[in-house]
């Protein structure tokens, strides 16, 4: 049997752990914008998950997402995973996005892109898998916003893709 101290050293040494990095979560908040046309997306997920997801697809050792030696190529290596990572239907029709970048706050990089022409959202189906293949607790959150309404879905392993309707 454990001890007293060795049950309090045990207990403070696990829930240290769980604080630093409790769980493994990201947040997709994406918007349509009507006088562009466009879905706008921003893409938040934490530097470390980030760093292994990136590491993981791409198959290298280090990948630096908080001070890179090189930006840009932390971008395209960014924009190469997402693009294999989530997937956009949009009224019934597969489409693309364009990457703009990153910028990192605090323990987060946030990753904006955008789907244009888009004439009228009715329907939007999101797939996305971003680091579930690293993390098994992985959840992806989204939230969409279109027509004046807020719509938001958990994602995990279990449930990968969400449509949502925007129907007037």
């Amino acid at each position: 049997m454990l001890s007293m101290n060795a049950k309090l050293i045990y207990l403070a040494v696990f829930t240290f752990l769980t604080w630093l990095h409790p769980f493994h979560v990201s947040v997709l908040d994406a918007e349509y914008n009507y006088e562009k046309h466009s879905l706008q997306i921003s893409h938040r997920m934490f530097i470390d998950d980030l760093e292994e997801g990136l590491k993981d697809y791409h198959g290298l050792e280090y990948v630096d997402t908080t001070e890179p030696d090189d930006p840009a190529r932390l971008d395209s290596l960014i924009s190469g995973y997402l693009e294999n990572k989530v997937f956009f239907v949009i009224n019934g029709q597969d489409k693309k996005f364009k990457y703009y970048g990153s910028e990192l706050e605090g323990d987060a990089r946030w990753c904006y892109y955008e789907i244009l022409e888009i004439d009228n959202l009715k329907e939007l189906q999101i797939t996305n898998v971003a680091l579930m293949d690293v993390f098994d607790d992985q959840q992806n959150i989204v939230h969409i916003k279109a027509n004046d309404k807020i719509q938001s879905y958990k994602l995990d392993k279990r449930t990968k893709v969400k449509t949502f309707n925007f129907d007037e």
